[in-house]
């Protein structure tokens, strides 16, 4: 009974302290706000402010992670063992106790005493008038004043409507000592409410954003900060509730509290952000209206006219000809003598009409503009991208590899964006690292190698058999405008579907004001995405960054009859000038390696403090990355010269199979030292590596193309070339143009921190994966398969 007597007590000194600091304050010291005068002559402040991450930038929050999780697991365990949470954990349970209805009444009846009266009242004299401060500055509307103050005095009145707003703000809870500090409150709950009385606003969920330490001013994100959702009145901006934080009379506490954690005691306030959905109709937002409206009604037309003029007639053709059919083999109907006969035919579903002699018999489109319209069809487009069927000598296998590269690249993407919305990182992390086999996702980057061997492969493979075939005619200014046509449309179409209505896809405490990241940077350089140079402008401000892939697929596709050329005079020609390519990349991304120190993985880049040289001079550039793309070329051509004279034996195939698996094997798991910063590469090692390994894993994957197509696939062959993978094969591009958004749009819509375990995410990874490919085939009908229909009509000699 005395226990829970001193525990009551304790509670009702610091009720009021917190009540004030849940609503009104936050625990830091604002030394990175600036006051300056407005037009008026008043004041006003800038805070720091926290933008969503970039791509690269989410990439190096997952470095940092894997680099710091180890020590920091370290040092929370360190200060929990010795105690030094205390003074925090008491705070935390009196916030707590603050909704707990078993509290709530010896709360209540201990503030109706007189000393805590005089309490309570000297607490909110203090609160009113550090109010009056902020007000007199000028900065702060009266209406925030006003609104914030009566919220104030509303709950220590204790009316319930005022509660609301408290119990609505995120609580802390376990885990402090493994730095679960992003207190996530009730987005929902906050804003359904409504104040009562002469004051009425509504809520407006905000997060107070503090960072412990000197902001890191390349990537914000990557500073250890405490975010903490609270519910305000929505007549305060963003600037108001930030100021309202900074002038925080606790912050002494605060920082012998992060002291006794180990951390710098410096802690700055980031200006808060306010998570009312913020949708803007902006330029891309009526194009995106546009677009859609057109290409509906097109597809809407199209498929009407394929269907009532087109196909119905085929239909009824192919109809009548199975009732001949019948009745020919049937003789009389009824009639059991010819029977058997019908029965025992195997394909007896089939029309003995042949299909050329039908397809003369019902109207076909004339006139390109009816052909134009026809390449929006639904149904045709449809038939066309579910069709299974494969032409004689297709390389068939390639569809598998297609599908489970885009797998792989879209598994390290989940991985990577996931930082920032996961609530056990601290612990987590070692987890899945501890385990050899997660290498595969922390080097989920050789996937793209996949790409650039089988874009190099085929391009050199239809060049070399068209120039053959053609007596080395090849009209080369289709070469290039069929490419270009093939890729941009789609990709221009989706960067303004992207930017005028992904800020309609969602809301919520995690969703962040700025839909999508790159928004500004769209807006100023969509022309580098045009242009295919965003990987060599403007690098720390891309427009789809992630496309840093089409920008060198494009331009090695340019200079890539400089390597096809040659092959068709004579083999040692075109293996001397691919040489040539290939030695210039080699010794170039070898010395650029050893000269600026990069490490032999993009993760592990982050501890030696050069990531952003990683990756914008390494990563995305084209003389580091086209090595896998020489080895297609060359393949390519053996295939296509050569493919009937491959002869590979029992002794040979084995061999290859072997050498092939392990060397995929070294390049995937061959940096578990540097991935996990305990045996990092040495500068000569790293230098190799870099230079050579993405050309080792397309020779692997060159290997398992080449030893299908000949006859040595096995079981590979097989299941790489099932007709399901036709199918998703088809869906690539559109998959990898949208699933980097479409993944922000699923961890954005959470209304709570996921906990991440090795179950969670692999459903995660599942579920995007269906909702990546069931939104590309609706693209690739609407966006994809159009351009195609388009170019076979107006350059039918393609």
């Amino acid at each position: 009974m005395k226990t829970h007597s001193s525990g009551n007590q304790s509670i009702r000194k610091v009720f009021s302290k917190l009540t004030f600091l849940s609503l009104v304050q936050a625990i830091c010291i604002a030394e990175s706000c600036r006051p300056t005068p407005n037009d008026a002559g008043q004041l006003s402040w800038s805070f720091p402010e926290v933008r969503s991450p970039r791509y690269q930038e989410r990439l190096e929050l997952a470095g940092r992670a894997l680099a710091q999780n180890e020590n920091l697991s370290h040092r929370f365990q360190t200060v929990a063992a010795e105690g030094q949470l205390a003074s925090l954990l008491r705070a935390i349970e009196s916030f707590l106790s603050l909704s707990s209805r078993h509290n709530s009444q010896s709360i209540h009846n201990g503030l109706n005493s007189n000393d805590n009266a005089i309490q309570r009242d000297v607490v909110l004299r203090s609160a009113l008038a550090s109010m009056e401060g902020v007000a007199e500055s000028g900065a702060v509307s009266s209406r925030c004043i006003n609104d914030t103050g009566y919220l104030l005095v509303s709950m220590f009145q204790r009316q319930g409507w005022a509660l609301k707003f408290l119990d609505a703000a995120g609580k802390p809870g376990p885990g402090l000592s493994e730095f679960r500090v992003n207190f996530v409150g009730d987005y929902d709950l906050c804003q359904s409410l409504l104040s009562n009385g002469t004051e009425t606003f509504r809520g407006d969920y905000v997060t107070w954003k503090i960072a412990i330490g000197p902001i890191i001013e390349d990537n914000p994100r990557a500073t250890p900060m405490i975010e903490w959702g609270v519910c305000m009145p929505d007549g305060c901006t963003e600037e108001e509730i930030t100021l309202f934080a900074s002038e925080g009379k606790l912050c002494f506490s605060a920082r012998n509290t992060v002291q006794s954690l180990g951390l710098n005691g410096t802690m700055n306030v980031l200006k808060a952000e306010s998570h009312t959905k913020h949708t803007h109709v902006t330029a891309a937002t009526f194009a995106s209206i546009v677009i859609l409206c057109v290409f509906g009604i097109l597809m809407f037309a199209a498929t009407l006219y394929d269907i009532v003029f087109l196909q119905w007639p085929h239909w009824e053709e192919l109809r009548k000809a199975r009732e001949e059919e019948r009745l020919m083999n049937s003789g009389m109907p009824g009639s059991d003598t010819d029977l058997p006969t019908l029965l025992s035919r195997p394909n007896h579903d089939e029309p003995l009409i042949l299909n050329e002699n039908i397809q003369g018999s019902f109207p076909s489109p004339k006139g390109k503009l009816v052909k134009a319209l026809l390449a929006f069809s639904v149904y045709t487009n449809g038939s066309k991208v579910l069709n299974t069927s494969q032409q004689p000598g297709s390389i068939s296998c390639v569809h598998g590899i297609r599908f489970f590269s885009m797998a792989w690249v879209i598994l390290g993407h989940v991985f990577a964006f996931c930082i920032g919305y996961i609530d056990n990182l601290v612990t987590q992390f070692p987890a899945f690292f501890s385990h050899a086999t997660f290498d595969a996702v922390a080097n989920a980057l050789s996937s793209v190698d996949t790409f650039f061997t089988m874009s190099g492969l085929l391009v050199a493979y239809v060049s070399v058999t068209e120039m053959k075939r053609k007596r080395g005619q090849l009209n080369w200014g289709l070469f290039y405008f069929h490419r270009f046509w093939r890729l941009t449309p789609p990709y221009m179409l989706a960067i303004v579907l992207v930017l005028g209505l992904q800020q309609y896809c969602g809301q919520g405490p995690l969703w962040e004001s700025l839909q999508p990241s790159d928004k500004v940077y769209c807006e100023k350089y969509w022309w580098t995405n045009l242009l295919y140079v965003n990987n060599l402008v403007h690098l720390d401000e891309p427009c789809f960054p992630h496309t840093w892939y089409l920008a060198n697929d494009m331009q090695f596709y340019v200079i890539s009859p400089l390597m096809i050329i040659p092959f068709y005079f004579n083999s040692f020609l075109g293996l001397c000038s691919c040489a040539i390519f290939f030695a210039t990349h080699v010794i170039t991304t070898g010395v650029l390696s050893a000269q600026h120190n990069w490490s032999a993985s993009l993760i592990a880049a982050v501890n030696g403090d050069n990531f952003h040289s990683y990756f914008s001079d390494y990563y995305t550039t084209p003389w580091c990355r086209i090595g896998p793309y020489i080895v297609g070329i060359v393949t390519g051509y053996l295939l296509a010269t050569k493919k009937n004279n491959i002869k590979l034996n029992w002794p040979i195939a084995t061999v290859g199979w072997i050498c092939a698996i392990a060397v995929a094997l070294s390049v995937v798991y061959g940096l578990r030292g540097d991935i996990s910063g305990d045996h990092p590469s040495s500068v000569l090692t790293a230098a190799l590596y870099n230079a050579l390994a993405r050309s080792a894993w397309g020779i692997c994957v060159a290997w398992v193309i080449v030893a299908c197509v000949t006859g040595w696939g096995g079981f590979v062959n097989t299941f790489l070339s099932w007709s399901p993978f036709v199918v998703l094969s088809k869906l690539t591009y559109m998959a990898y143009l949208v699933h980097i958004y479409l993944i922000n749009i699923y961890y954005g819509n959470q209304q709570t921190l996921v906990h991440m375990t090795s179950f969670n995410f692999a459903m995660i990874y599942v579920s995007i994966m269906v909702m990546t490919y069931g939104v590309s085939f609706v693209l690739m009908l609407a966006l994809e398969s159009p351009m195609i229909g388009l170019e076979k009509v107006f350059l039918p000699q393609r």
